[in-house]
């Protein structure tokens, strides 16, 4: 067996500690999706604080009230 092989089957037997797992709230989706979008528009290198940041803004604006 190779090392990756190995490496897949110990991670898969890894347990996830359900304490750790964070909700998926809505501001959480929609950075997600505000993210899937803007990295399929990407060409080359992202800096990854910058990405995040800038999916947060966006599933913050997407929350406020005011747009309704």
């Amino acid at each position: 067996m190779s090392n990756l092989e190995q490496e897949a089957k110990k991670y898969t037997r890894k347990k996830r500690n359900p304490d750790m797992i964070k909700p998926l709230t809505a501001r959480r989706y929609l950075a997600g999706q505000a993210l899937a979008g803007m990295l399929s528009n990407s060409r080359g290198a992202l800096n990854m604080s910058e990405v995040r940041r800038s999916a947060y803004e966006w599933a913050d604006f997407m929350l406020e009230d005011e747009c309704d």
